[in-house]
């Protein structure tokens, strides 16, 4: 009886060294990242000055106003491989308040690799736009509680608000730019690696730009306010918004 279990033993023993080490399987180890963080800060300027509020700032058109409060809503986040494909990072969503000094946040499950391009809206896609604003925790960008966007649930967020005053006459403009069909897309170009090292990015947005390139926008006769997303000051806006956004730099 002993005689055969050796010999069985033997076999196994036989067996187990002839295997191809190919044929082992690899177990990944659960604890490796594999993943990064990106965090992202938004630089606003006005022309070649940094952006002011409550300081006397000259238009495209001449007329002289104070900005008083900058905020928007930025979506649908990816980063363009270096074969060129989106590698997207789905529901992740920043509120940017210029005036309250909130320009930054982190993008997060950034898989480890060399990125040429990164890629984001100003707004929300209709499902999201249109979604129930209660389903967010206090902190999410998109909860009502958070910032003052939402305007209901037929008519969505407010993708972008630009406030402030004419001089000297103080009267107020309110643009407050709407509507799924006015959602901006940009991809700018970079050159940015992401491993276990989080990463620091800035965006420049010049806010300049809303108001002139292709068209001056002038207060007194283009209106002081938008009431609809079809408005002509909407449409007029919206359509200057294409080059807001002059470039990112990443922080080595």
């Amino acid at each position: 009886m002993k005689n055969l279990l050796y010999l069985l033993l033997g076999l196994l023993l036989i067996a187990v060294s002839s295997c191809d080490d190919d044929d082992i399987p690899v177990i990944p180890d659960p604890t490796e990242q594999t993943t990064g963080n990106l965090t992202i800060t938004m630089n606003h300027v006005y022309g070649s000055s940094d952006m002011h509020y409550n300081q006397t700032v000259n238009l495209p058109s001449t007329e002289q106003v104070e900005f008083k409060r900058l905020y928007y809503l930025l979506s649908d986040f990816y980063l363009r491989n270096e074969a060129g494909t989106k590698v997207v990072l789905p529901k992740q969503y920043a509120l940017i308040e210029d005036h309250n000094d909130k320009v930054s946040f982190t993008l997060t499950d950034i898989p480890f690799g060399t990125y040429s391009a990164i890629g984001f809206s100003i707004g929300l896609d209709s499902v999201t736009n249109h979604g129930n604003p209660n389903q967010y925790e206090t902190s999410h960008p998109l909860s009502p509680i958070n910032n003052s966007l939402h305007w209901n649930w037929e008519g969505g967020y407010i993708f972008t608000a630009i406030e402030g005053k004419v001089i000297p006459s103080n009267e107020t403009f309110v643009f407050h730019l709407a509507g799924v069909q006015h959602k901006l897309d940009y991809e700018l170009k970079v050159q940015l690696t992401c491993s276990t090292t989080p990463q620091y990015a800035t965006i420049t947005y010049d806010v300049k730009e809303v108001f002139q390139n292709p068209e001056i926008y002038t207060i007194a006769e283009d209106g002081t306010s938008s009431h609809s997303t079809t408005s002509p000051v909407v449409i007029k806006l919206i359509n200057n918004m294409g080059n807001i956004m002059t470039g990112i730099t990443v922080k080595k």
